[in-house]
């Protein structure tokens, strides 16, 4: 078959590319390879993007000789049973990660449930909201007055609380704020879900080696806090995995650890503090380029106000919905023939489908959002359903069934079985630290550009910024560094 030809007879649209027999393999390459252009920005320029939306919110393409479909829409189009496990197209980076397995795999649900016990439980959040209020206060004392790189200080925040939270990683003695800062570790520390990305938003090959420089890191992190790992709460996720495993948490195991191990709970480590961290980059970015909506921010965070859903709540939302912490468009592959339902016809979808979601555009559907390029609250409102409870309801949006907003999912498939286990703790951890920033500081910024990089697979602000906080009289901000 020709690749200009249509390979599902109209049933949907078709883009054909700039090659009859490559299709948009190479142009796609060219562009977010060589140029440094998102994926999310290919897509918009070649016409992919524009010919679903004239049908429906998908389109099919050629990607180089293989097969693809293109949604610019969050509607779940197919059970998860039908892909492959989202990491598989760089597998020897995330070693026995959860999101390596398919969703059959009944090891897959006990990982998981190693993460939910903390990080996706609101009981245990509630019993961590004095301790994060207090890192987080404490963390940003000395740091009064000096011009903070906005992007620096969300990753270097994030990680410092995360690191002292008592049954989340509970790294005390050498933090990960460290580790972002130690020359030896610092690259693929900060650096490794950016390599990973590329492979998933860039149809990139896979560095070869590249896994392996992760090991060091992991031992290192583990040997140096091991005493306060050893003491920490059963839901410590470091000692969660160790019982999977059934191994004892000791010096010798540790040492023993194979590379499928460690690269396991490296990715667990560096997953629970760098999507947060971005995700909060973008949260203060848009803030801070919003006048109006930061003085309610400040006004809200302040008073302490109880009202719900709080505009902070909202705020870190609509930042996840613009920006996030996912690249602007991500893929996985079909390993069977499986039917999805497009504008009222059922077709088959054959194995070895690639299924793009351009997750920068999803987010921004117009027939969803009222102002969907526009940093705005008020987007977030208009998803409130009938039954929604209004001091829930920022909670409820993050349900496995809710597919309003992919900031979670790789995809959005039936049911979202593989939505992030880490979301719920992700998103109340921001909306803490907005409180103490804009509650105890008068902030200013300046250089902010929220075009997105280029050469750059993770979706991070052209200019990050530069923040300074000066203390309100009255605040608490001279409480002790811990």
């Amino acid at each position: 078959m020709s690749n200009l030809e249509s390979p599902f007879g109209g049933m949907i649209a078709h883009h054909p590319g700039p090659c009859p027999l490559q299709g948009h393999g190479a142009a796609f390459h060219q562009a977010t390879v060589e140029q440094g252009l998102p994926a999310t920005e290919y897509f918009r320029l070649s016409g992919i993007r524009n010919c679903a939306q004239q049908a429906g919110g998908l389109c099919s393409f050629w990607m180089g000789e293989r097969l693809a479909l293109y949604q610019s829409n969050n509607r779940p189009l197919l059970d998860d049973a039908f892909l492959a496990a989202s990491t598989e197209a760089n597998h020897e980076l995330f070693g026995g990660f959860l999101g390596s397995l398919h969703i059959s795999d009944p090891l897959r649900a006990h990982k998981r449930r190693v993460v939910e016990q903390a990080l996706g439980s609101q009981r245990f959040f509630d019993g961590l909201k004095p301790h994060i209020s207090h890192l987080a206060r404490a963390y940003l004392r000395p740091l009064q007055h000096l011009p903070l790189c906005m992007e620096q200080l969300a990753l270097q925040w994030v990680s410092h609380v995360d690191s002292h939270l008592p049954g989340v990683l509970d790294c005390r003695v050498k933090t990960l704020a460290q580790y972002l800062e130690d020359n030896r570790f610092k690259a693929v520390v900060s650096g490794f879900f950016e390599q990973a990305s590329k492979v998933i938003s860039h149809d990139a090959a896979p560095v070869p080696g590249q896994h392996e420089a992760l090991m060091p890191f992991v031992k290192d992190l583990l040997l140096s806090n091991f005493e306060s790992i050893a003491a920490a709460p059963s839901c410590n996720l470091i000692l969660g995995h160790f019982v999977l495993w059934g191994l004892p948490f000791s010096r010798q195991t540790i040492e023993a650890l194979s590379l499928d191990q460690a690269l396991e709970i490296g990715t667990i480590i560096i997953a629970t503090y760098d999507t947060t961290a971005l995700s909060l980059l973008w949260s203060m970015a848009y803030i801070e380029t919003s006048p109006q909506i930061k003085r309610e921010i400040i006004l809200a965070a302040s008073n302490d106000s109880d009202q719900a859903p709080h505009v902070i709540d909202l705020a870190v939302l609509e930042a996840l919905r613009l920006g996030g912490s996912n690249p602007t468009a991500l893929w996985r592959r079909t390993i069977k023939a499986c039917e999805i339902e497009h504008a009222g016809q059922r077709l088959v979808i054959p194995a070895d489908t690639l299924i793009w979601l351009d997750r920068w555009q999803a987010n921004r559907d117009p027939q969803v959002f009222p102002r969907p390029e526009v940093f705005d609250p008020g987007n977030i409102l208009v998803l409130q359903k009938n039954g929604d409870q209004p001091h829930a309801f920022c909670t409820s949006l993050l349900a496995r069934n809710r597919y309003d907003i992919n900031s979670f999912s790789m995809l959005n498939t039936r049911r979202n079985p593989r939505k992030c286990p880490g979301r719920l703790f992700s998103t109340q951890m921001q909306g803490l630290l907005l409180r103490e920033l804009y509650g105890q500081y008068a902030v200013s910024s300046t250089d902010i550009d929220l075009s997105l990089r280029r050469y750059c697979a993770m979706p991070k602000p052209a200019r990050p910024g530069v923040m300074t906080l000066r203390p309100k009289e009255g605040g608490r901000a001279d409480d002790q560094h811990p």
